[in-house]
C-alpha cells in the first residue's frame, strides 16, 4: 500500500509538470506581436511598376467628388434612359475599376463584377464615364499627382423614380 501512495504521488507530480511546460509552451506560441503589419489597401499603378500602399501618411488615394451614392442614382437615372426596354424589379450592383490619370481623368474602365450580359458592358462603362466625368481628384504621394486604380461600386436602384 505504502508503494502505490508513493507511485500516485510521483505519478500526480509528473502530471502536473507536463501540464505546466505544456500551457507555458501555449502561451509563448500565441504571443501576438505589438505590430502586425496589414495587407495593402491601395495599389498605384503605372505601365512600368506598381506601388503598395499600406497605411502611408504620405500617400492620399483618388477620389471623387461626389459621394459613392450620389453617383449609384446618377448611375441609375442614366441606365433607366439607355435601357427603358430593361426595367429592374430588383437593385442591382456592378463594381467597376477606374485607371485615374494624373488630371484626374478616367483612362480606362473595366467591370470586375457584374450581374449583367457581357453585351450590355460597352454601354455600362460609357455610362460610368459620363456619370463621373470631371469629378476626380488624382491620386498623391508625398504631394505629386499619380496615376492609380480605383475600385468604384455602384448599386443601380430598381426605383430610382421614386428617390
Amino acid at each position: 500500500m505504502k508503494i502505490l501512495k508513493t507511485m500516485n504521488g510521483k505519478y500526480i507530480a509528473l502530471t502536473v509538470a507536463v501540464l505546466s511546460m505544456a500551457i507555458s509552451y501555449a502561451q509563448k506560441k500565441t504571443v501576438i506581436p505589438a505590430h502586425t503589419p496589414k495587407s495593402a489597401t491601395v495599389c498605384a499603378r503605372s505601365n512600368t511598376d506598381t506601388i503598395e500602399f499600406t497605411h502611408n501618411k504620405d500617400f492620399k488615394p483618388a477620389h471623387s467628388r461626389i459621394a459613392t451614392n450620389q453617383l449609384s442614382i446618377n448611375f441609375s437615372k442614366h441606365f433607366t434612359q439607355a435601357f427603358p426596354e430593361k426595367p429592374l424589379s430588383n437593385n442591382a450592383s456592378v463594381i467597376f475599376e477606374l485607371q485615374i490619370e494624373t488630371d484626374g481623368s478616367i483612362s480606362s474602365v473595366s467591370i470586375l463584377r457584374s450581374g449583367f450580359k457581357s453585351e450590355y458592358n460597352d454601354k455600362l462603362k460609357e455610362i460610368v464615364r459620363t456619370v463621373t466625368a470631371d469629378t476626380w481628384s488624382p491620386a498623391t504621394y508625398k504631394g505629386s499627382k499619380i496615376r492609380s486604380q480605383y475600385t468604384l461600386p455602384i448599386t443601380i436602384f430598381a426605383n430610382v423614380n421614386e428617390l
